[in-house]
């Protein structure tokens, strides 16, 4: 990972706060004549490259441009084309919508983080029908004929480790409330679910009194519904933030009710997307991983697919600088052990 070239701005604070009030569809590549992570071409030519499209649950977040970074990387190095298109919305049938665009344009590997997968299962099936790869990444969709996983870290991982650093916080008893992105979110349920099962099994003192969700992630509304979870619980002690971009919205919720250090906030966050508040002390840590390591693993993935090669026990990946794991079983690679941001190292990192 790089080094952080400099702090966070207060314009990238309010771009995160404000992402989910704007509208459309942002696409990569072909359309201006270059594909990303390729060459430039003359704008309608196809450059014979192998190409390798990812749809990330919305763009315009520090998370989902670190990976469309590692992605770019990635296709620099390995010599494909790289299309990162995706909504500025977390919005489901938006996935759909460029997925069926993708299958029309007759790229060779599609990777989706899924938001919805009753609604774009139906279109891994066509794109296969097609003849294109598909596989998930960020998101999975264990119930859809994908042909494999790449995953961050293990989802039991990600939410007995949030679990485990939020009780530390508030001395292993309290209340605690959780905000979610989507719903529908497979990768954001599951977390919470392993969150629930931690709690469990190891913190009978804790109480999780709510799960609130958010359209798209937005952080206007996460804001809102930690507000409300505060007011009905004012002995509340903690507040999960599910989704680097409801972060934003939750921890300026307990800052504006001046509550810092007596609500404790944790969550899913980037580096930047944390940074203001754990420098303000509204959070101690985030819980993450190596968002661009993830992209580039993510492109490399479909490279070896399209060309026919199957995936070791421990692959060795140039560009990335740990062993990547394939369980057979689950089909999944799995890029690593979920990483602790905190005051001591998040200006580390660039995304």
């Amino acid at each position: 990972m790089r080094k952080k070239a400099g702090t966070l701005t207060a314009v990238l604070l309010t771009a995160a706060m404000t992402f989910g009030l704007l509208a459309g569809c942002q696409t990569g590549g072909t359309d201006s004549g270059e594909n990303k992570g390729g060459e430039k071409t003359e704008s309608g030519k196809d450059s014979g490259k192998t190409k390798i499209a990812f749809i990330p649950q919305l763009v315009g977040i520090p998370y989902f441009s670190a990976m469309e970074k590692g992605g770019e990387r990635a296709a620099a190095d390995l010599g494909v084309d790289y299309l990162y298109t995706g909504a500025t919305q977390a919005n489901a049938a938006e996935q759909v919508k460029i997925m069926d665009s993708l299958i029309k344009q007759g790229v060779d590997a599609i990777s989706l983080s899924v938001l919805d997968s009753s609604s774009t299962n139906p279109y891994i099936e066509k794109a296969q029908e097609a003849g294109i790869h598909v596989y998930t990444s960020d998101s999975d969709a264990p119930d859809s004929t994908r042909e494999f996983y790449v995953a961050q870290a293990s989802d039991e991982d990600l939410g007995r480790t949030l679990m485990d650093r939020l009780a530390e916080q508030i001395g292993e008893k309290g209340k605690i409330g959780i905000v979610s992105g989507e719903s529908t979110a497979t990768n954001l349920n599951s977390w919470i679910s392993w969150i629930e099962k931690q709690q469990e099994e190891k913190y009978p003192d804790i109480e999780i009194v709510d799960i609130r969700y958010t359209q798209g992630g937005s952080s206007e509304q996460a804001l809102k519904q930690a507000q409300e979870l505060m007011t009905r619980y004012s002995d509340l002690k903690g507040l999960v933030a599910v989704a680097s971009s409801t972060i934003p919205g939750v921890a300026q919720a307990v800052e504006q009710e001046g509550k810092a250090g007596e609500v404790a906030v944790i969550g899913y966050g980037s580096p930047e997307t944390v940074k203001p508040f754990i420098d303000s002390g509204v959070m101690e840590e985030s819980i993450m991983w190596d968002a661009e390591a993830l992209g580039y693993l993510d492109v490399w993935a479909g490279v070896q697919v399209v060309e026919g090669k199957e995936f070791e026990e421990v692959n060795e990946i140039e560009g990335i600088d740990n062993p990547v794991t394939w369980d057979e079983e689950t089909k999944t690679l799995l890029l690593g052990e979920p990483l602790i941001i905190n005051k001591d190292n998040v200006n580390d990192y660039d995304f």
